[in-house]
């Protein structure tokens, strides 16, 4: 009988520990987003005693000052949706068929993109005289080069200095919207003006331009993955709320 009950105490001691230990493990990836399996001992050790004051804190103004708060319970519950939100959404798999379907439905398209260079002056009648100069110049390749002497030679912009004015291919809907508006209607090799407050004047070339169009399935299947995977979650949210 003796034996029977030592053994159940290391059992539920056993568990207690486990349960502990993923609370810990919870607690790296939550508030450090940290893997606690790969720390190193001493790391896993201190993660463990910030834990225990944080869970024994909790539970003590749980039992006293906080008791029967109600901004505790309010917290409680919309940690608990949004803990299950994400939990769902990371599990929820949607299948070929629910993808194409979407995909039918929902006609995605791809964001127009630009690659442009940039030069970057502090007054907008230098911009003016530069970009008349630059407009004298028929050729296009003897523009482009013209235009990255310029970089060279005045532009402020010390970032896209060093890589010719060269900025990344960039989506549209992530500019500037004095840029975006600037751009519209312009092509290739075209040159376009921007005074923006506090930062000067910006001579644009249009390295590169992608046009917006029809997405491919395998374009749009990320988003749409995201898509379903939030359909999903409303559904779920439905049905379990009824």
């Amino acid at each position: 009988m003796i034996v029977k009950k030592i053994s159940l105490y290391i059992f539920l001691a056993f568990f207690s520990i486990n349960i502990y230990a993923n609370e810990i493990a919870s607690y790296s990836a939550i508030k450090y987003h940290a893997d606690y399996e790969k720390q190193n001992p001493k790391m896993k050790e201190s993660l463990a005693k910030e834990y225990s004051k944080v869970r024994n804190l909790a539970k003590t103004l749980e039992a006293t000052v906080m008791k029967n708060d109600v901004d505790v319970e309010v917290a409680k519950n919309l940690a608990i949706v949004d803990i299950w939100s994400n939990k769902f959404i990371q599990s929820y798999k949607p299948t070929q068929k629910e993808l194409e379907e979407l995909y039918k439905l929902e006609k995605p398209r791809t964001v127009a993109k630009y690659e442009l260079r940039n030069i970057l002056v502090s007054y907008e009648k230098n911009a003016d005289r530069i970009i008349e100069m630059l407009n004298e110049i028929k050729n296009k390749q003897e523009k482009k080069d013209s235009f990255i002497k310029y970089v060279r030679s005045v532009s402020n912009d010390v970032a896209s200095k060093q890589n010719n004015g060269l900025t990344a291919l960039v989506d549209e809907n992530k500019l500037n919207p004095q840029i975006k508006e600037s751009l519209k209607g312009k092509k290739e090799g075209e040159i376009v003006k921007v005074t923006l407050k506090d930062l000067g004047t910006q001579i644009l070339y249009i390295e590169k331009f992608i046009p917006e169009k029809v997405a491919t399935f395998e374009e749009s299947k990320d988003a749409l993955i995201n898509l379903a995977k939030k359909k999903a979650l409303l559904r779920e949210i439905e049905l379990l709320s009824k």
